[in-house]
C-alpha cells in the first residue's frame, strides 16, 4: 500500500471540535496529520523525541520539555514521528474564559523553557493524569487548566497573530458549508447568505483556508462519504453514497478523493486504522 500523502489544504476538524470536555491524555505521535484547524485551543507536552509541525505555513521542531501550542482556527499539520507527548485539547466554550485576558491575542506557539515546563507545568500535567476523575470534574479539571494557562502566561506572555481577525466569520461559513455540502454551493449563495460581497469572500476564504471555495466543499463531501460509508458497513453502493453527499458525477467525486487522500476509495478502505475519523 503506498504511503498516503498529506493533503496541503487545509481541513475543519469537527470531530475535535465536538469535544464537551477537557481531553488529556498521553499520545505517541506516530501517525501523519494532514493539514487541518479547529476552534477548540490544543496544546503538546512534548515528552521524549523530536516532534515537527506546521502551523499557519511555518515550520516549527520541538523537543523533550517543550510545549507546542496551537491557537484556534490556525492551520497545522505533522507528519508521523517517535515523539511522545501531553495532549491537551480545551473545548471552545471552556477556552472563551481565557479571553478577557488575551484580548484578541494568545500565548505563544513556542514555549522551549524546558526548565521551567519541567518543573512548573509537568507537575501539574502528571497530577491530572494520575487520577482520571480529576479530567471528568468539570470543575476540577478548570481549575487545573486555569493555573497551568496562568503559568504559561506568565513565563511566556501574548502574541498577535494576523490571521485572527476574520476567524468568528470563517467559523460562521464553515459550519454553514458542513450542514449544508449536499446542496449546490456556489459563492454567490454564499454571498448572499452572509451579506458579502462575493470577492471579498473569496479572498477571505482562500486566506484563511489555503483552498478554493469548490476544492474545499469537496473536501467536506468526501470526508461525509468517508464517515457514511464506514458507518453504514460498506453496505451502500459507492455511486449512491457520492451522489447523497452532493457530488454531481462519479468522475467528480473520484478526482476530489484522490485529491484529498491521494488513493482511491478502494485503497483508503483497505487501510488499517481510519485517517480522519
Amino acid at each position: 500500500m503506498p504511503k498516503r500523502k498529506a493533503s496541503s489544504n487545509g481541513y475543519y476538524e469537527l470531530k475535535s471540535d465536538l469535544y464537551s470536555d477537557i481531553k488529556l491524555e498521553r499520545r505517541r505521535l506516530d501517525y501523519d496529520m494532514p493539514m487541518h484547524f479547529h476552534r477548540n485551543l490544543e496544546f503538546q507536552y512534548i515528552e521524549s523525541g523530536e516532534y515537527r509541525t506546521v502551523i499557519d505555513g511555518t515550520e516549527y521542531a520541538f523537543g523533550k520539555d517543550e510545549i507546542v501550542f496551537i491557537p484556534y482556527c490556525l492551520q497545522h499539520k505533522a507528519e508521523a514521528s517517535e515523539a511522545e507527548s501531553i495532549l491537551v485539547i480545551l473545548p471552545y466554550a471552556v477556552s472563551q474564559d481565557f479571553a478577557p485576558f488575551f484580548k484578541h491575542k494568545t500565548l505563544n506557539i513556542e514555549m522551549k523553557d524546558a526548565e521551567f515546563n519541567r518543573k512548573n507545568i509537568l507537575p501539574v500535567l502528571e497530577l491530572i493524569l494520575s487520577n482520571p476523575s480529576y479530567i471528568r470534574n468539570p470543575l476540577v479539571a478548570k481549575g487545573y487548566i486555569n493555573v497551568i494557562f496562568g503559568l504559561l502566561a506568565h513565563r511566556y506572555g501574548y502574541v498577535k497573530y494576523e490571521n485572527f481577525s476574520d476567524q468568528n466569520f470563517i467559523l460562521e461559513l464553515i459550519m454553514f458549508i458542513e450542514e449544508h455540502s449536499s446542496e449546490d454551493l456556489t459563492l454567490d449563495r454564499l454571498a448572499e447568505q452572509f451579506g458579502y460581497n462575493k470577492f471579498y469572500l473569496s479572498r477571505i476564504f482562500n486566506k484563511t483556508l489555503g483552498a478554493s471555495l469548490t476544492d474545499y466543499v469537496n473536501q467536506v463531501r468526501v470526508q461525509k462519504f468517508v464517515k457514511m460509508y464506514r458507518d453504514r458497513g460498506g453496505a451502500d453502493s459507492i455511486a449512491e453514497l457520492a451522489f447523497a453527499c452532493g457530488f454531481e458525477s462519479i468522475p467528480s467525486f473520484y478526482r476530489a478523493f484522490n485529491r484529498v487522500f491521494s488513493m482511491t476509495p478502494k485503497e483508503y478502505f483497505e487501510l488499517e486504522k481510519e485517517i480522519f475519523w
